[in-house]
């Protein structure tokens, strides 16, 4: 072997090594301001930890809103050992299960009134999901790496036979792409998403509950569709809705998810070990203290936890 190619097999396996030991620590914030909530992901190869805290609330006099929070949790998932962990770091007690978690069986689906194959509520469409993606060409630095800024709007309109009321979202965003790791926190053993145009209509695909029919959507891309990962993201939402007495409303919300902390590097195996002196458990307490004036809130472990039911259970 000459020098050139023993340098250039040197090269790739350095490649390799700083591509396996490229690690991330990312926190990030969800909500509006008083009723905010924050996550904390740990990536590194096929190993993911997220750490967070469910919580309740309720308002003060003042109209203030008052958070009260759960135990500190934390969730490993490890594509090596196909299992998920979760932590509850305050009792050091853990659970697990295998991951991806398998598909339910004919009579856990019917147990659960899921309904496969879904039925229509037409033939035909009944409802028209519009995207149109918008790069304003504007771009800016952060956390060392360029931003663009892009608008995405969501209409929902109902067609002939459709149960549902006319939607409206705006997310207005600042994407990055970032090739060393995955910051959509995707790992190589969750199921696959679809990419580019197909991705718009992911969200919208579910499985009818019991006999309720579906509705049947048609999907119209107008634009590229945004496949980077927001760094900042507001989503402004419209949704008209019908009283008893047939009174039409509509309800303005909105949502904002900021990135607050991004690090590069390798990190500590440890972050994805179960820590010595924790005890393995069927169950593991994870919301906060029950209070009678309280009210919950749709915390993060929620919404974590649904999307890996829409992910498996499809």
């Amino acid at each position: 072997m000459n020098v050139s190619s023993t340098w250039l097999l040197l090269l790739g396996v350095s490649l390799l090594q700083a591509s396996d030991n490229a690690g991330i620590k990312m926190t990030i914030e969800h909500g509006l301001a008083g009723k905010s909530s924050q996550h904390t992901v740990y990536m590194q190869g096929d190993r993911k930890r997220v750490e967070f805290r469910n919580s309740a609330g309720q308002k003060k006099a003042e109209g203030s809103f008052q958070p009260i929070y759960g135990p500190r949790l934390v969730a490993i998932t490890r594509c090596d050992l196909g299992q998920y962990f979760e932590l509850n770091l305050d009792a050091h007690e853990y659970t697990s299960a295998p991951y991806p978690p398998k598909p339910l069986t004919k009579q856990e689906i019917e147990r659960r009134g899921l309904q496969i194959p879904a039925t229509y509520l037409s033939e035909k469409p009944t409802l028209r999901i519009e995207v149109t993606t918008t790069d304003t060409g504007e771009r800016k630095e952060i956390f060392g790496h360029i931003a663009r800024h892009v608008i995405t709007t969501r209409r929902q309109t109902p067609l002939q036979g459709s149960h549902s009321e006319p939607q409206e979202s705006v997310t207005d965003a600042w994407y990055i792409d970032f090739k060393s790791i995955d910051l959509n926190q995707r790992l190589s053993c969750d199921r696959k998403r679809p990419e580019g145009r197909q991705a718009h209509t992911y969200g919208y695909l579910h499985v009818a509950n019991g006999k309720q029919p579906m509705e049947k959507p048609e999907f119209v891309a107008i634009g590229e569709p945004e496949t980077g990962f927001a760094l900042h993201s507001l989503m402004t939402s419209k949704n008209t809705y019908t009283l008893p007495d047939g009174t039409r409303k509509q309800s303005d919300s909105k949502f904002e998810t900021q990135v607050t902390q991004l690090e590069e590097g390798p990190l500590d195996p440890a972050l994805f070990e179960i820590p010595p002196g924790f005890k393995h458990v069927e169950h593991i307490e994870r919301s906060p203290v029950a209070s009678a004036s309280s009210s919950p809130m749709k915390d993060f472990w929620q919404r974590f936890k649904a999307s890996v039911a829409s992910l498996f259970n499809r």
